[in-house]
């Protein structure tokens, strides 16, 4: 599907419409018509004929009836992000140009079927192809009320109450034009301002006026680009400084907006998504006065006294759930079973594999079960456990191959008992892995704990992990630069679940190479979620005591302060995209050089322009054409291991950029520097030789003080 529009001097040359049928059973010409703005806003709008003539945006006869809002990179403002995640549009153009060719694709982002339908009744709905057969339904808009264009007037707001029917609301400084009519529901005059800016009180550095803040709305109609301004501040004083600007909005998406004094089309997003506005108004109607403040006293008093009783009944709960675990490791009746939160079931005695269990999809509410294997079938698959079946080990312990009895083939990931992933660990990683599912997450299949065995069983990834490819010289060849970008996509496709879509926020902790799993496709899968963390719906970072990972993977403020984020996550992923790339392991680059790691490396080959020389020799050569995609890739994964988390991109930004040529990214900072210890050097600085070798980078010298 691709949506194209030509402008020229102002002029519209050429553009792609649709238009619906007259009705289900008709195909003759109806009444809606899809297409982009014809004044080169880079929206999509779908018009609706009216016989009596509008002289709506989209021709003489026609007028607006929705429009998708500005684009912002990864997304229309209009449209929710959560169902745009996989399917998604991808620009190529420059909306803040209104002259020019502009066109939209549909990116799929997989192998399934799409169709769009723009319905006989105005509803634009794109649908997906079932291995069923059946087309289920990814997105429709509009759906109610609030998202039809306007439909509470200027300076208003739209949400969606019981029933979808909206609730219309004046803005902070706007009164209903017609306030007989907007209680009655009638909303076409919508709002004024209830007191008048002077272009005195703005150009006097906005001593007499403020902003409004509206957070996760749809942006308003007809705003300006400003290309001029790289920060939110400079936004707010180039509005300020503007007699004519009456909002402005700021985000990495959609840079700097400004709008007039006419907002229309406001609509408030129901679950956090969204963008916002901060609408200018008279800075005595940002003073509360004293009621408003005694009220917000009154307010705060009533929270604080039942926080403090929400957090005794928690105290209250997690005691008594702590007393339970440790009384509920086996069963009423001596049957293993895993004591936890996860609802789990025994496997039956037909073992030709686990029954698809009952599970629920991520955002689902249904009971979520897990088939419970006996350890006597486990064994039976993996030979007893022989050597011969082995895949790898780890500190954890041993991983290895089985197939059970119906032939279906597993992997068997057997702890040991000396292993440092303990019960809890054990338990977070069946509890993430069996409440979440994409297709870039690997597949918890069943559990075994019987006595002191503690084993999961995954499907089985014949392609093994991607360190078994990347850092071995006689198979990193078999990965061509097609596969590596295929790769890097679908990690960061399922960072993206993790982090944002999935109903569980999840953050890895342990994101490295031997993490991600090749299927026979060479699809990437992450797996191990023993340190995994899950973050709720207000928290953007945590301390943590315990500091759990891998050397090189890790970001600073983690290592060194114990403070994990997703952006930690986007660190090591970072750091993943710079070992695909170059097909060498971070701690491979500690003496190459002059280069103290891979980021030292890469930067320094990248800011001299060389950055095609960090691309393994192994594919440099037939890459080809692909150069400026690894090229790209370096640039974002040097943005993704900056020293200060805030300075790193999160990972929407980071899908969208991957999947856009016409995404312009930002210049990373210079790394500061990163201590990492290889084996040699862990023996010089713990009792071995060379104790008195010191190294140093960017001019900053590590001192390591030793006892008498």
């Amino acid at each position: 599907m691709k949506i194209t529009l030509d402008r020229r001097n102002g002029a519209v040359v050429s553009r792609t419409l649709f238009t619906s049928w007259r009705s289900a059973s008709d195909p003759g010409t109806g009444d809606f018509t899809l297409g982009q703005d014809p004044l080169g806003s880079a929206q999509l709008y779908i018009w609706r004929r009216s016989p009596q003539g509008g002289g709506g945006a989209g021709g003489e006869e026609n007028t607006t009836y929705w429009r998708s809002g500005q684009w912002a990179n990864t997304n229309f403002v209009g449209v929710p992000w959560r169902s745009l995640y996989v399917y998604g549009f991808k620009l190529n153009g420059d909306p803040s140009q209104r002259d020019g060719v502009m066109s939209y694709v549909f990116n799929t982002y997989n192998t399934s079927e799409y169709r769009f339908m723009l319905h006989p009744n105005g509803t634009e709905t794109c649908y997906m192809l079932l291995d069923t057969g059946e087309w289920e339904t990814v997105w429709s808009q509009p759906t109610i009320p609030c998202h039809a264009y306007n439909t509470c007037g200027a300076n208003a707001e739209c949400a969606a109450g019981n029933n979808g029917r909206p609730v219309c609301t004046c803005l902070k400084g706007f009164e209903p034009r017609d306030p007989a009519a907007y209680g009655g529901g009638n909303w076409a005059q919508g709002c004024v301002r209830s007191a008048p800016l002077t272009c005195e009180t703005n150009v006097s550095g906005g001593g007499g006026v403020g902003f409004a803040d509206l957070p996760g709305v749809k942006l308003p109609n007809f705003a300006t680009w400003v290309t001029t301004v790289g920060d939110e501040n400079a936004c707010r004083q180039t509005c300020l400084a503007n007699c004519s600007c009456g909002a402005y909005s700021y985000s990495i998406g959609t840079s700097c907006l400004t709008w007039g004094q006419e907002l229309l089309d406001i609509y408030q997003f129901p679950d956090g998504e969204g963008y916002h506005l901060h609408v200018k108004v008279p800075a005595s109607i940002l003073d509360t006065g004293s009621k408003t403040r005694r009220w917000t006293t009154v307010v705060i008093a009533v929270i604080v006294v039942v926080a403090v009783l929400a957090g005794c009944g928690l105290l209250l709960w997690k005691c008594r759930r702590r007393i339970k675990e440790k009384l509920g490791i086996v069963g009423s009746r001596g049957k293993p079973r895993l004591p936890s939160l996860l609802p789990v079931r025994e496997s039956r005695q037909d073992f030709s594999g686990p029954k698809q269990p009952e599970q629920e999809e991520a955002e689902g509410g249904k009971k979520c079960e897990l088939p419970l294997f006996p350890l006597e079938v486990v064994a039976a698959a993996t030979g007893d456990f022989s050597a011969d079946n082995k895949l790898g080990e780890g500190g954890f312990g041993h991983v290895y191959k089985g197939k059970l009895p119906g032939g279906e083939e597993v992997a068997v990931k057997r702890l040991s008992r000396s292993s440092g992933q303990g019960q809890e660990e054990f338990k977070n990683e069946v509890i993430l892995i069996a409440k979440l599912q994409h297709r870039n997450l690997v597949k918890l299949l069943g559990c075994c704990i019987q006595g002191e065995e503690k084993i999961l069983v995954y499907e089985y990834m014949p392609n093994k992990s991607l360190d078994a490819f990347l850092f071995d010289p006689a198979r990193r060849g078999l990965l061509d630069w097609k596969t590596r970008f295929h790769i890097i996509e679908g990690i960061a496709r399922g960072l993206l679940y993790l982090h944002r879509d999935s109903r569980l926020r999840v953050v890895h902790r342990d994101l490295k190479a031997s993490n991600i799993l090749l299927d026979r496709d060479m699809n990437p899968k992450i797996s191990d979620f023993g340190m995994a963390r899950i973050f709720g719906g207000d928290q953007n970072q945590v301390n943590t005591n315990r500091v759990v990972g891998t050397l090189g993977y890790m970001s600073p403020e983690y290592a060194m302060e114990g403070l994990f984020s997703v952006r930690s996550d986007v660190y090591s992923f970072g750091i993943l995209i710079l070992e695909i790339v170059s097909g060498q392991k971070n701690s491979s680059f500690h003496h190459m050089e002059g280069s103290i790691n891979i980021v030292g490396y890469a930067w320094q080959l990248w800011s001299a322009g060389k950055g095609e020389e960090l691309v393994d020799p192994a594919v440099r050569a037939a890459a080809g054409a692909a150069t400026a995609e690894a090229l790209r890739c370096v640039h974002m994964a040097l943005l993704c291991v900056q020293d200060h988390a805030c300075d790193r991109p999160d990972v929407p930004y980071v899908v969208m950029a991957l999947g856009s040529d016409s995404c312009v990214l930002p210049t990373p900072k210079p790394p500061t520097f990163t201590l990492q210890c290889t084996s040699s050097d862990r023996d010089g600085l713990f009792g071995g030789g060379h104790a008195d070798e010191s190294y140093s980078a960017c001019d900053l010298t590590v001192t390591m003080l030793q006892g008498r």
